[in-house]
């Protein structure tokens, strides 16, 4: 499954040597679901779901996104 890699990679120099740290610990489809489910959440009539339908449709959302990303730019 495509999770996205890291959600917070950063890049940086030591001396003239490029490197590129990653944090394992999210994934950006993590962070993608989870600012869905802020929003999800954030809908006093969506709070009537099971919070596992949240969750799904949170996941889901993020998988869209992540879909999104590998298309190429201009199509629709």
């Amino acid at each position: 499954m495509n999770d996205g890699g890291p959600a917070f990679p950063s890049e940086g120099r030591i001396g003239d040597v490029p490197y590129v740290m990653t944090n394992t610990g999210m994934s950006l489809r993590d962070w993608f679901a989870g600012q869905a489910l802020v929003g999800l959440m954030s809908n006093p009539a969506g709070t009537n779901h099971l919070y596992q339908e949240l969750c799904k449709y949170a996941y889901g959302t993020a998988d869209a996104m992540l879909a999104e990303r590998q298309r190429p730019q201009g199509e629709s």
